[in-house]
C-alpha cells in the first residue's frame, strides 16, 4: 500500500523518513531543530563513542517520557552526552549559553572601558599530520602541538607571560578551540582568543602587543615539536602587514568607536556579528577555502558510510578526530577575568551543561513510553522522536495518541497514560519525570512497582476487551 504523503507516518515508517520534493526545495527554510535531530542521527552512524551513540537514543530508566506544555514538548528519561565537539543536538544548546555569555561580557567591560582584541593562534600543517591526541602516554599529533604551545607561549608561571602581563595591562582571556579539515592540507587547528586589557591600546602598542604574543607562539611551537609558525609574508596587500599568519590580533574596541558595538569578525568572511558567535558558535561555521568544519565532516562521513556500506576516507578522518578530540576544552576563561565579571556584576548564564540540556522545566508528563516499544518502534525508527515532540506541540495528547495509533502501537498496551498522583503516592513513578527523586535504596522497589502498573494497565485492558 502506498502511505498517504499528507497523513500521518505508517508503521514502520516515520515523516522525517520520507522527506517531499518540496522539503529538499526549501532545506534553506527548514527549522532548525529538525536539521539537528537529523544531524545527529547521521553522525551517529559514523560515530564509535558510546556516550555519543546513546544521546537521545538510550534510556536512563524503565521508560521514556513525553511532557509538554504551551505549545512546547520534549522527550525525557534519555541520555544526553553534552559533547561539545561531536553532537550537533547537545552541542548546539550549550555553545549557544556560552556564545551568550562571551557577548555579555564583551559589552559589559567595553562599556566600563577596557580594552577588547581579537587573536588567532594557528599551526603550520600539512596533509600527512595527524590529528592526534592529549590522552596520557598517548600524546602526539597536532593537538598536542597546539596545547603544549599555549602552555608554553602563555602559561601563567612563565617569566615572558608575566612580562606581557604587566608590559601591556592583561586582565585575562577567554579562549576557544576550532578545527577544520581538507583532504588536500589535513587538519587546520586553532585557537580564537579575547584578549582584555585595562584599556584600549594604541595603535603603536596594539602592534607591539601583537609582535610580543606572535615571539612568544613561535618560539613555544618550536618547543613543543611542532613546524615553524608563519613569522612573515611577502603577499602584497596582505591583511598581515607582512608579519606572517601564525598569529593575528585585532583590535574590537580601538579607535573606532563603532566596533565596540558592532564587534567584527576576525577576517571578516561573515560579515558583521557579534564576538560571542565568533568564540563558541563553530557549529554555525564552514571550513574556508575547501575545508569542513566538524558538523560538514560528520554529514560528509554519514553520507559516504550510507553509499558504500564501509568506512571511507571522510569516515576515518571523523573517527580519527573523534578519538583525538577527547579531554580537549572548548573554551576557558582566565580565573582573574571570571573574578572581575563577577567584581563588575556583568549577568552570566551560569546552568551546568546538564542544565542547559534539560529540556523539561515547565512542562507536565503526557505519555509514557516503556522501554521495549522505546526501542523496537521509536528509537530505532528515523525521525519518531522528532516526529512525537512536533505532535505533542501542535496538538497535544490527542495528536499523539492519533500519530501513536497510526504507527499501529495501542495506548494503554504500548504507550501509557502517566501515573495518577495514586500511581506516584506508592512510588510508580516512571523514569524521567522531574519530582523528588527516590533514595538509592529505593529505586529498585519503585522501578518495580511502575512495571507492576503498567502490567495491571494491561491485564485491565485486555479484560475490557474480553467483556465487550
Amino acid at each position: 500500500m502506498t502511505p498517504n504523503p499528507d497523513g500521518p507516518s505508517g508503521a514502520g515508517e516515520s515523516e522525517r523518513a520520507r522527506p517531499s520534493q518540496e522539503t529538499a526545495r526549501q532545506g534553506s527554510r527548514r527549522d532548525p531543530r529538525d536539521e539537528r535531530f537529523e544531524r545527529r542521527d547521521r553522525h551517529q552512524t559514523a560515530a564509535l563513542g558510546e556516550a555519543f551513540r546513546a544521546c537521545g537514543n538510550r534510556l536512563t530508566g524503565k521508560a521514556a517520557t513525553l511532557m509538554a506544555a504551551a505549545g512546547e514538548a520534549a522527550i525525557t528519561g534519555v541520555c544526553r552526552c553534552n559533547n561539545v565537539h561531536l553532537c550537533p543536538w547537545c552541542g548546539s544548546r550549550i555553545l549557544a549559553v556560552r556564545a551568550a555569555n562571551v557577548q555579555a561580557m564583551a559589552d559589559g567591560l567595553a562599556e566600563r572601558g577596557y580594552g577588547l582584541h581579537l587573536g588567532t593562534n594557528t599551526l603550520r600543517h600539512f596533509a600527512r599530520m595527524p590529528f592526534g591526541s592529549n590522552r596520557k602516554g598517548r600524546r602526539h599529533g597536532l593537538i598536542s602541538v597546539l596545547h603544549d604551545g599555549w602552555a608554553g607561549a602563555y602559561g601563567s608561571a612563565g617569566r615572558r607571560w608575566r612580562r606581557m602581563r604587566d608590559d601591556f595591562g592583561i586582565v585575562g582571556y577567554e579562549r576557544s578551540y576550532e578545527d577544520t579539515f581538507g583532504f588536500d592540507t589535513g587538519w587546520h587547528l586553532h585557537w580564537h582568543t579575547l584578549w582584555v586589557t585595562l584599556r584600549p591600546l594604541t595603535t603603536e602598542e596594539q602592534a607591539a602587543f601583537r609582535r610580543a604574543l606572535a615571539q612568544a607562539w613561535a618560539d613555544a611551537v618550536r618547543a613543543a615539536g611542532g613546524y615553524e609558525v608563519s613569522m612573515t609574508c611577502d603577499r602584497p596587500g596582505c591583511s598581515c602587514g607582512g608579519e606572517g599568519h601564525g598569529t593575528d590580533l585585532r583590535p574590537i574596541n580601538g579607535d573606532d568607536p563603532s566596533d565596540a558595538a558592532r564587534y567584527l569578525y576576525k577576517d571578516g568572511d561573515k560579515g558583521t556579528a557579534a564576538i560571542g558567535l565568533e568564540l563558541s558558535r563553530q557549529d554555525f561555521k564552514s571550513g574556508r577555502r575547501g575545508r569542513l568544519g566538524p558538523w560538514q565532516l560528520g554529514d560528509a562521513a554519514a553520507a559516504e558510510l550510507a553509499e558504500r556500506g564501509e568506512p571511507g576516507p571522510f569516515t576515518e578522518r571523523y573517527r580519527e578526530r573523534e578519538r583525538g578530540i577527547f579531554g580537549v576544552r572548548k573554551q576557558y576563561r582566565t580565573q582573574n577575568l571570571n573574578r572581575l565579571v563577577r567584581e563588575l556584576g556583568i549577568p552570566q548564564d551560569e546552568r551546568t551543561e546538564d542544565e542547559i540540556t534539560d529540556e523539561s522545566g515547565g512542562l507536565q508528563p503526557i505519555a509514557v513510553i516503556p522501554s521495549g516499544t522505546w526501542y523496537r518502534h521509536i528509537a530505532r525508527v528515523p525521525g519518531r522522536r522528532l516526529d512525537l515532540v512536533k505532535c505533542a506541540e501542535r496538538g497535544g495528547l490527542p495528536a499523539v495518541r492519533h500519530l501513536v495509533e497510526a504507527w499501529g502501537l495501542r495506548w494503554g498496551i504500548d504507550v501509557f497514560d502517566p501515573p495518577t498522583e495514586d500511581d506516584q503516592e506508592h512510588g510508580a513513578t516512571p523514569a524521567g519525570v522531574d519530582g523528588p527523586k527516590p533514595s538509592p535504596l529505593l529505586e529498585v522497589p519503585a522501578a518495580r512497582t511502575f512495571v507492576e502498573h503498567i502490567h495491571r494497565t494491561r491485564r485491565r485492558v485486555r479484560h475490557d476487551a474480553d467483556d465487550a
